[in-house]
C-alpha cells in the first residue's frame, strides 16, 4: 500500500460541507453588513432620507444600525433629522430603488 505526501482525497461530501459552509457565511454576511456596502441600496437609502428631511440633502444623518456586542437589533437603516433631532425614521433592512 503506497503513502501519499498530500494525504487523501477530498471526498464528495467533504467537498459539499465545505460549499454548504461558505455559503451560509456569505449569506449571513450579506443580511448582517450587504445594504451599507452596495452602492445601490445605499444610495436608495439616502435618496428616501432625504425626501422625508425636506430635500436638502444637509439635514439628515443617515446610519446603518445592526446587532453588535452591545446591542441585538434587527439589521436597518436609521435616517434621523438633524434640523428637529427628535425626528427618526427606521428605514427597514431593503429601501426600494
Amino acid at each position: 500500500m503506497g503513502v501519499s505526501t498530500i494525504g487523501q482525497r477530498m471526498s464528495a461530501a467533504a467537498l459539499r460541507h465545505v460549499l454548504a459552509t461558505i455559503l451560509v457565511f456569505v449569506a449571513i454576511f450579506s443580511y448582517f453588513y450587504g445594504p451599507p456596502i452596495t452602492d445601490r441600496l445605499s444610495q436608495a437609502a439616502h435618496e428616501r432620507c432625504n425626501e422625508l428631511t425636506g430635500s436638502t440633502y444637509r439635514s439628515y444623518r443617515l446610519q446603518w444600525r445592526t446587532t453588535t456586542y452591545e446591542t441585538l437589533e434587527v439589521p436597518h437603516w436609521q435616517c434621523q433629522s438633524l434640523a428637529d433631532p427628535r425626528k427618526s425614521w427606521n428605514l427597514g433592512w431593503w429601501v426600494d430603488f
